[in-house]
């Protein structure tokens, strides 16, 4: 089993806020056809390692600084541009926002700058769910839940 990641999604721009709102209403990213119909590429912007089974969460920089949204990563993502991949997330829900200095604070993520691209929590991860607002219970079963997700993923693929 390799251990669930908790990566950090970026939302730019009002166009950027305005898909997360769909994505929001719909409970998935993109499909990868619906999107290059669209003429982008599917899913969103995330680090190319994600995993089916990861947990994604976004982050709105401008103009809120504010946690609010997750989702579970569905598949590998794809190479879009250099350097950029995109990857499918279902399962998103809104958070009750939490704002970026907060979280900083609890957690430590952050409490300098902000990568401009999706990035990965490496520590105190336990501590950073907590600060965005997920339960105790949440946190503590989060590897059986990613593991779960993953299987449910390999499943839809194959």
């Amino acid at each position: 089993m390799v251990a669930m990641k908790v990566i950090v999604l970026k939302v730019r721009h009002q166009e950027n806020l305005q898909e997360l709102e769909e994505v929001i209403q719909r409970g998935h990213t993109y499909e990868d056809g619906e999107r290059e119909r669209l003429g982008g590429a599917g899913g969103w912007q995330m680090p190319r390692d994600a995993q089916p089974g990861d947990l994604a969460i976004w982050y709105a920089g401008v103009p809120d600084q504010e946690y609010c949204a997750y989702g579970w990563v569905l598949g590998q993502p794809r190479r879009w541009e250099v350097r950029k991949y995109y990857g499918p997330v279902a399962g998103v829900q809104r958070l009750t926002p939490v704002r970026r200095q907060y979280v900083a604070e609890k957690s430590g993520f952050n409490a300098k700058t902000v990568n401009q691209f999706a990035e990965t929590v490496y520590t105190r991860v336990d501590d950073f769910l907590k600060a965005v607002g997920f339960s105790r219970r949440f946190v503590a079963a989060r590897e059986l839940i990613a593991e779960e997700i993953a299987i449910v993923a390999a499943s839809m693929i194959a």
